[in-house]
């Protein structure tokens, strides 16, 4: 593996951290880092930290540091396991569970940042096949490492997906008129037969209760089908407990409930930062008033309040359903990386089965504000979560 002394080349440096203890003390810079280069909640010390929290166990933390001036300008947290056929995996640290990726660089140091880390990921020869999930188009550091490693012989299987985000104008009458009429029509109308029976909506408990309850809500909708929802693992319940009380506690987290009288009728599970709203997963009472699309509404009502808010995203997340563009999303395109060393006949092999994983992968469903399922990989034997390779 790469040393854990720093290494430096011209006004840059990089450490490999080891312990997650070491990630706790890059907190406050890792966040500021992320908010200034435009990167998702995805990218943040409270997501990386608390997945690693959950998840860390039995595999190995390798988190690339590099510094500008003894100032933090990029980090990529990876950590090491091995895979079903034996390789041993480079894999980013928050991942399946984070809908985007990638490493996060300061904007200004983008191909500088990117050759330094290609440079020590070559050298370091602990590793036969690298997984980089969800990476988005903008993510030009993450695309520039990449290329760097290709001149060096490694092999890049690119699988593409997408991201669907509403674009988010002034205000909520500019909105309305980005939808078509039928939809606009359909869905006020549900929304105004919702309050006539006084449905309102109402801020969840930021943690502890709040969660699990959305998490039984999630649950009994999923169970219906027959299926067993995102939380089936006790495991995936503690990260998302964990990463409630580490958002809330920073003002990113939105857990929201839609009632009629004391009754749930549908829930939302979104997060914050920077200049977007994202809706990770939603959930609906299913002997609730499904014939009100109480899902699909209280959606429909945090994009005003994001609006009124003064954000410019709502970010839809992954799956390409057919409600998203009904309500004006666009597609966002990422990529998922699955790197190979070259004469590595482990990282020959893995890549070889990437095409049957894929197929894996398109065979599951996806949640819907509306509890129905589609094309996407939030599927209906987990709700959310895509297929590891």
């Amino acid at each position: 593996m790469i040393p854990p002394e720093t290494r430096a080349t011209g006004t840059l440096t990089l450490d490999l951290l080891t312990r997650s203890e070491e990630l706790h003390h890059l907190a406050t810079d890792w966040d500021g880092l992320a908010r200034e280069s435009g990167a998702s909640v995805f990218h943040t010390a409270a997501w990386v930290q608390t997945w690693w929290e959950a998840f860390g166990h039995g595999r190995s933390l390798r988190a690339l540091v590099v510094r500008s001036g003894g100032q933090l300008a990029g980090i990529l947290p990876l950590c090491l396991d091995r895979t079903r056929s034996g390789a041993r995996r480079l894999r980013a640290v928050g991942s399946p569970e984070a809908d985007y990726g990638g490493a996060l660089v300061h904007p200004h140091l983008w191909e500088s940042a990117a050759e330094f880390l290609a440079d020590a990921l070559y050298g370091d020869r602990g590793w036969d096949v690298l997984w980089l999930p969800q990476v988005p188009e903008a993510c030009q550091a993450t695309r520039l490492l990449l290329g760097r490693l290709r001149e060096k012989g490694c092999r890049v299987v690119e699988r593409r997906s997408w991201c669907y985000r509403v674009r988010l104008p002034a205000s909520w009458e500019e909105y309305l008129e980005t939808l078509s009429r039928p939809t606009r029509r359909r869905l006020l109308q549900k929304a105004r037969r919702l309050l006539e029976l006084d449905a309102r909506a109402d801020r969840a408990d930021a943690c502890g209760q709040g969660v699990d309850d959305f998490a039984a809500l999630h649950t009994s909708q999923w169970a219906r089908r027959g299926q067993s929802g995102a939380f089936a693992s006790p495991g995936t319940l503690r990260f998302h407990r964990l990463l409630a009380e580490a958002l809330a506690a920073r003002g990113w987290l939105d857990l929201w409930w839609l009632k009629v009288g004391e009754t749930v009728q549908a829930a939302v599970y979104d997060f914050r930062f920077g200049r977007s709203v994202y809706s990770y997963l939603s959930a609906v009472n299913p002997d609730g008033l499904l014939r009100l699309s109480p899902g699909l509404v209280l959606t429909l009502w945090r994009i005003r309040a994001a609006i009124e808010d003064g954000y410019a995203d709502y970010d839809l997340l992954r799956g390409d359903e057919p409600y998203k563009e009904s309500l004006g999303a666009q597609p966002y395109p990422t990529s998922t990386y699955l790197v190979g060393r070259p004469g590595r006949w482990r990282a020959w092999w893995y890549l070889t089965l990437a095409p049957l994983r894929d197929a894996l992968t398109r065979r599951e469903g996806r949640t819907t504000p509306e509890g129905g399922a589609g094309p996407g990989r939030h599927g209906p034997r987990t709700g959310r979560r895509s297929v590891e390779p």
